[in-house]
């Protein structure tokens, strides 16, 4: 048997090396344990994410506002330059603020970007910003869509953390530029924003407003750009150039109004007098006095006015005009030095100081009703108007004259006379139109050397001095055209400034246009009343009228509704037993001038029986015309009514004409209706005795559509008036035709059944009128076949 061999474990004795038990090492580490890695990995972590928050993390600061409206927690930004800065985080209300002097505020926590830093500073502004429409603008119009924001002004203090925001936008203007103070009694219509005018060049705006110390006035602080900053001086003149100031004394009453721009934005002037160009720079702070108007201020340029004789101006009152424009006032009025004349005194905008030369002219114009100047034109009553001129050398006294000049060969254009015989309500000023598109300007009138008629100058544009030839016609255009009828009334002007100053429009027949020459300053022209009367070449032809009552030069001659004429004068006869019209046929109507022609006056007609032409009411008289077959005529007579159809023509009429014997006419007139079981299926056309004189004649037609109604046994009775029974059974019965028959009287007929009704009858045939109808006559119902006919209303 073998010994075993105990297991080699891997331990020996160092000591003995032999084979006894073996002892177990003990190594120390070397290092620090892996454990130990993961805090120290957190702590530095720890570190740098506090460094971080510190270097680059938010900022919290709180700004107390006086409402906390418009805010959302978390959504409302701070902005700067319009970049997002911050966010309000939280907020709460604070009672008893006393930083809001005890009122209840709003206190926002903001969370503001570390490069925000250097905002919060002591100096620095919070305001809410919100959509604002002014009369000075519009502001915060991007809130619209992203909501309101709070803004910032930076401060220049040391480190803050606590801010108290404004209640409004502050009144600052960011930029560079020179910042100045008015003192006024009054602030006007000024307000933050309005604006500062140099030259009536926007120079700068309003920054703010308030009460001087004492509370006697107030004081304006105005910002004016750098690049205009030198054009103020110590000594030169602002004054306030919006609203409306009213004045009285004994000339009159005066009121002043800049411009509807002023009236409502508001706004100042200033302006440095020659005298005055020297004085020094303004610097920010200088004091000026605010004056209340331009004359007033006295910053105007002195000009002298001679007139020849006494003109109704009143100074601070009566300005003066350069082609529409105000260009300076009048500042004070006395008489010459010889007492034959007025000497006017005028402070003239400082813009046309280049402009006051030996050809600059002076004149009074009278006030004039425009659109553009409204009531307030009239209100102000005479102005002066110039005509700036550049020359060789500067002028400031000028012999003015007290009525406008006819005409300015100066004006730029082609220059035309046009004659006329009255210019009916043009005015000075007038526009020339073509095609309703306003191409020139109406210069001046005045009476032609002998008295008889008008002279009209007129200046077309250049660029469409082309449309002008040697034989373009030219006619008044001033004041309204209206027709009128039953259907309404229809009213025509060429333009609304027309009906105020008048005006002319002109215009070439066809053939003209490419062949005539074209027209050369200095030219003359008619002036037509009408377009009909210049477009169309016609005759002449006299009427003789019994009276001219309703009739006037321009009344219209009609065929069927449409014009074919007018006439041109109306005079006595030397024998003042009638009146003779001289008219003007047009091209289109020539073939009235002809033997058989019959004319008449066509007026009003109002009464029971008949109401018709209704539209000369409105539009006045006006000659009627039915033509003639025989040869050419120029003289007529008018006829004292409408002519009446004769037999021939009412027979000749389309459908049936019939006549009834009748004892008596009754209440029948000419156009009484005629019923078929009260339905109206003619009319009565006139009247005549008979033969004998024992019976009436009366005319009736009756519709093509109808004609076969009407047989050889049809009876006939009067419809008028109305048919009243009254039995203890039956009652009360009414009976009539119609209210027309009624009042204006009527017939009716009936036709018995076949075969007693016979056959068709033919135009001329004659039938008895009975004075009623018998009870079986309604009873009668023959079917008779007739064409549609249009319904009757």
């Amino acid at each position: 048997m073998t010994d075993e061999l105990p297991p080699d474990n891997g331990f020996r004795d160092a000591r003995s090396g032999g084979d006894g038990p073996q002892q177990g090492l003990v190594r120390r580490s070397r290092g620090l344990p892996l454990v130990w890695l993961l805090p120290l990995i957190a702590a530095l972590i720890a570190v740098w994410l506090l460094y971080r928050d510190v270097t680059q993390g938010d900022i919290s600061a709180t700004i107390l506002f006086h409402s906390g409206d418009g805010l959302i927690k978390g959504k409302t930004v701070v902005k700067y330059s319009g970049v997002d800065i911050g966010v309000v985080r939280d907020f709460r209300l604070m009672p008893d603020a006393e930083e809001l002097n005890g009122a209840d505020g709003v206190l926002a926590e903001v969370d503001f970007n570390r490069s925000a830093e250097h905002l919060l500073v002591e100096g620095t502004d919070f305001w809410v910003v919100k959509p604002e429409f002014t009369i000075t603008g519009v502001r915060g119009l991007e809130t619209l869509v992203s909501g309101n924001y709070i803004a910032v002004e930076p401060g220049s203090g040391g480190r803050k953390r606590k801010f108290v925001a404004l209640d409004r936008p502050p009144a600052f203007v960011r930029g560079d530029g020179l910042r100045v103070v008015l003192k006024s009694p009054r602030l006007g219509s000024l307000n933050r924003g309005s604006p500062i005018y140099y030259l009536q060049l926007n120079v700068g705006q309003v920054e703010d407003y308030r009460l001087d110390q004492d509370g006697s006035g107030v004081e304006i602080d105005l910002f004016i750009r750098r690049e205009f900053a030198h054009l103020v001086h110590r000594g030169s003149r602002f004054w306030n150039s919006s609203g409306i100031s009213v004045e009285g004394g004994i000339g009159g009453i005066t009121v002043n109004l800049e411009s509807l721009a002023a009236l409502v934005a508001g706004g100042v002037s200033f302006y440095t007098p020659e005298a005055q160009r020297q004085s020094p720079l303004a610097v920010n702070g200088s004091e000026f006095k605010l004056y209340k108007s331009f004359a007033a201020a006295d910053a105007g340029i002195p000009v002298t006015l001679n007139f020849d004789r006494g003109v109704s101006v009143t100074a601070g009152s009566t300005q003066v005009y350069y082609q529409g424009i105000q260009v300076g006032q009048v500042s004070e009025v006395k008489a010459s030095h010889q007492i034959d004349g007025m000497e006017v005194r005028v402070l003239m905008d400082p813009i046309t100081d280049d402009l006051l030369s030996e050809n600059t002219r002076f004149w009074l114009a009278p006030p004039t009703l425009d659109f553009a100047g409204g009531l307030n034109e009239l209100l102000k009553g005479n102005r002066i108007e110039v005509d700036l001129r550049r020359g060789e050398r500067s002028q400031r006294t000028f012999d003015a004259r007290s009525s406008a000049p006819p005409m300015d060969p100066r004006a730029p254009g082609l220059h035309l006379r046009l004659t006329s015989r009255s210019p009916g309500s043009l005015q000075r000023g007038a526009s020339v139109y073509y095609r309703r598109i306003e191409v020139g300007r109406v210069q001046g009138m005045e009476l032609r050397p002998d008295g008889d008629g008008v002279e009209v100058y007129v200046v077309i544009e250049p660029r469409y001095a082309h449309l002008v030839n040697k034989e373009s016609r030219f006619w008044n255009v001033s004041g309204l055209r209206a027709t009128a009828s039953l259907n309404g009334i229809e009213v025509e002007a060429d333009s609304l400034l027309s009906l105020v100053r008048g005006g002319i429009a002109f215009g070439s027949p066809p053939r003209a246009r490419e062949n005539a020459a074209p027209a050369k300053s200095g030219d003359r022209f008619p002036l037509y009343s009408s377009r009909e009367a210049a477009l169309e070449e016609g005759v002449e032809i006299q009427i003789a009228l019994q009276d001219a009552e309703g009739l006037k030069a321009g009344a219209p001659l009609r065929y069927r509704g449409i014009q074919v004429g007018e006439i041109t004068r109306l005079r006595l006869e030397r024998d003042l037993g009638a009146v003779h019209a001289s008219a003007k046929l047009y091209h289109r109507g020539e073939h009235f001038a002809r033997e058989g022609t019959r004319i008449w006056v066509v007026s009003p007609q109002i009464g029971i029986d008949k109401v018709a032409n209704l539209d000369t009411l409105i539009t006045g008289r006006y000659l009627a015309m039915e033509p003639g077959s025989g040869g050419p005529q120029l003289e007529f007579v008018a006829l004292p009514e409408p002519p009446r159809e004769d037999l021939a023509d009412i027979m000749s009429r389309p459908g049936l004409a019939v006549i009834l014997d009748a004892p008596r006419r009754g209440s029948l007139v000419p156009g009484s209706p005629v019923y078929y079981r009260q339905v109206q299926v003619g009319e009565v056309t006139g009247f005549a005795l008979g033969e004998l004189a024992d019976r009436v004649y009366i005319y009736v037609h009756i519709q093509p559509c109808y004609r076969p109604l009407v047989r050889e046994h049809t009876v006939f009775w009067h419809a008028s008036g109305m048919e009243v029974n009254i039995g203890l059974k039956t009652g009360l019965q009414i009976h009539t035709e119609s209210t027309q028959a009624l009042l204006a009287g009527g017939l009716a007929f009936a036709t018995p059944e076949p075969p007693q009704m016979g056959f068709e009858v033919e135009s001329g045939s004659h039938f008895p009128l009975y004075p009623e109808a018998k009870p079986e006559w309604y009873s009668w119902s023959p079917k008779i076949e007739i064409c549609l006919a249009e319904p009757t209303k």
